[in-house]
Parts: structure tokens; sequence; C-alpha cells
């Protein structure tokens, strides 16, 4: 049910020429599919069908589809698509290559983070790969995994273990938040040195206790790395109240950027934890040819190095002022409303067994379920 109507004149100005609340990367063509963007102080709801198909729009989504896999690669709207192209059309026209950096304040603001915590990467499991095969464990540390891993986090720790003699334990999800938190708890040993989960698990969608895990965890001298390559974009994700020591997500699923970015919080005061593997121009602070690298860079720059896509950096500073007008809070509960819907539809099917917790902080935009008479992997 619509819960209201909106006139377009009441909530979206134009932008020809220019863009509306922090978009101000861009110059918009007439002939722009861009020219209106939401203004940021427009009261709507998740149930206003003409403001979400307006939004709707500004993708260039095929009209005769309903686009259901932003959890696997979200469509990038219009103005993220011209951000990048009219960098790429500067860069090729006067050579100019900088604006790489442009995006870390940005993302910074993203996570409520110091932007000297965030280091620029090309997807999820570049971040990962970075805290996996930089931290500093021995021979018989353990790290806690769950048994609904993408392959992203999970293959980064079993090649360190192959490496170096670590142990890598999976921990069978739990149904709901508080059973997560008692089977954690149970799998911890002696030897456990880090936990590394997913915030949203790329299974069914489950939505795991960061906060309490971080607390359970540091109460007991561990490090927290947060798989976020889902909630980024889906509901607001504040990295200092989750306090985790890693938080690695990517721009091109539920944020809408630009294929081919992402990021990695390191929390400041584990950057001396996490030893830089990959390295290179940009990497140090100092450098003299004949007595070496004295010093790696005093900030998560120091896992970012060689030439950049600007284009890429600037498109992605475009998805993040997109969501900012759009507001996360109502991006979430817009997702939330969606699934309940879907869940509902899918308790009408008996052969439908749905595998999302309905508990209703482990869940937002994605339900998982699969047929009782199919197997999985058919």
């Amino acid at each position: 049910m619509i819960s209201k109507t909106v006139d377009r004149r009441g909530f979206f100005r134009s932008v020809t020429g220019g863009m509306v609340g922090g978009l101000a990367l861009l110059s918009m063509p007439k002939s722009s599919p861009a020219r209106y963007l939401v203004a940021k102080d427009h009261d709507f709801s998740a149930q206003d069908e003409n403001f979400w198909r307006v939004v709707r729009d500004q993708f260039p989504l095929q009209k005769t589809r309903i686009y259901m896999n932003n959890g696997t690669m979200g469509p990038s709207p219009f103005v993220v698509q011209e951000a990048m192209r009219s960098r790429e059309e500067l860069v090729n026209a006067t050579g100019e290559y900088g604006g790489y950096e442009d995006s870390r304040p940005r993302l910074a603001r993203f996570l409520n983070c110091s932007e000297d915590e965030i280091a620029l990467t090309h997807n999820v499991t570049e971040g990962i790969n970075i805290i996996a095969q930089g931290i500093r464990l021995r021979k018989g540390d353990e790290v806690i995994l769950t048994n609904h891993e993408h392959l992203g986090n999970a293959i980064p720790w079993y090649a360190r273990a192959k490496r170096d003699g670590v142990v890598v334990r999976a921990m069978p999800l739990g149904l709901d938040s508080q059973d997560v938190l008692n089977r954690l708890n149970d799998t911890i040993t002696k030897k456990t040195r880090v936990i590394a989960v997913p915030h949203m698990t790329c299974t069914q969608g489950q939505i795991l206790p960061g906060k309490e895990i971080c607390r359970l965890a540091h109460d007991k001298g561990l490090w927290v790395m947060l798989d976020g390559a889902h909630p980024c974009g889906m509901f607001p994700v504040d990295v200092k109240e989750l306090d985790c020591d890693f938080y690695a997500s990517c721009g091109h699923k539920w944020m809408m950027a630009p294929k081919g970015t992402g990021f990695l919080y390191i929390k400041k005061e584990k950057l001396d934890l996490v030893e830089p593997i990959m390295t290179g121009a940009g990497s140090e602070s100092q450098w003299d040819y004949e007595t070496g690298l004295t010093a790696w860079a005093p900030s998560a720059r120091r896992y970012n190095f060689g030439s950049q896509s600007a284009a890429l950096s600037l498109g992605l500073c475009a998805a993040t002022d997109f969501l900012d007008l759009l507001g996360l809070q109502n991006i979430a509960a817009r997702g939330r409303m969606l699934a309940d819907h879907l869940r509902q539809g899918l308790k009408n099917i008996p052969q439908v067994e749905i595998l999302t917790p309905e508990e209703k902080q482990s869940y937002n935009s994605i339900i998982g379920f699969r047929l009782k008479n199919m197997p999985y992997n058919k």
C-alpha cells in the first residue's frame, strides 16, 4: 500500500549544470538521465512507491525485469557512471591523473572513522588478504571462521594455514544472535588469536551480532575481522560502534559503486599488527637508496601503492553521495519491507524452506530459501 503520494518537484531538484547535496563532482548535460536527485531534507517512507519508482529511474535497468541480485553485483546509477566517464575523459584529454585519494575521506565518513584508517582496495577479498597474510600469527595459532563463509574469506585464511601452520576452525552458525555468541564462546580456545567472520552471511543473509562478537573477543584478548561485503550500502555501518579491529568491504554490491572498488578499515592501534605484504610507491613514509626503507606510511596508506584509477575513485565518491542523499536508514527500511513481503509470500509455498532467521536484528534485504524437494547444489 502506498502511504502517501509525492510530487517530483517537491523532493527532486533539477541538477542541470551541477549536483545537489554533496554531489558537486559532475556537470550534468541537459540530456543526462540523472538530472533529478533526491533532496536530502525530503520526508518519505519505505512504502512511498512513487518515490522509489523515481529512484529506480536513476538506474539503467531494463523495464521488463526486476533486478534481485545486488548480493552479487549492484547496478550503478547514472550519476556514478557519469562520474567515471567524466573523469576518464579528463584524464585522456589533459593527462591529469589525480583524484584517486578523493574517496578515502568519503569512505571514512561513511564508516565513521579516520581516513588514516582506510586502505583503498579493489574488492573485499583483497582487503581480507591484507589482514590474513599480514597479521602476526605463529604456527599453532587458531583462527575462527563460520561454516557459512564466502570463499573470499575462507581461502585466504586456509592459504595462511598451509604456509605457516596456522589452524583454521569453522564454527557452525547459530540460529539467532545469542546462539551465535554461545557457539563462538564454546569454540574459542587458549590458542585462538583471530575471529574472522561475516558481518552478514552470503548464504542466507543472516546478520551476525558484530558488536557483541567484538566485545566477547576483546574480553579474551582476541582480534576481530568482519567480512563486510553485504552490509555497506544496505544499512548503516559504524565501525567505531562495532569496535572491530578490521572491516573489509566493496563498492560493487549494495553500494552500487564501480566494479573493482573496495576498502579496508584497520583500527589505528592495530596498524603495526599487520605487516604490509605487497608494497611499492606510496607505502612508505621515507625512502633512501643507501639506507633502504626507513618507515612505512603512518596510516593505512601503507597498504596502497602504484598507479590507480581516478575514475573508479570518483565513481565511488558519487556512489557514497548518492546513498547519503537517499539516506541509509531509509534504504534499510525499504529493504526490510521488501524482504518481509518476500518472506510472507514464500511461507505460502509448501515446498519452500526459508533459511534466513526471523529475529529482527538478524536480517535485512536478503532472504535465503531452498526447495525442500531439490538438493541445494542443483
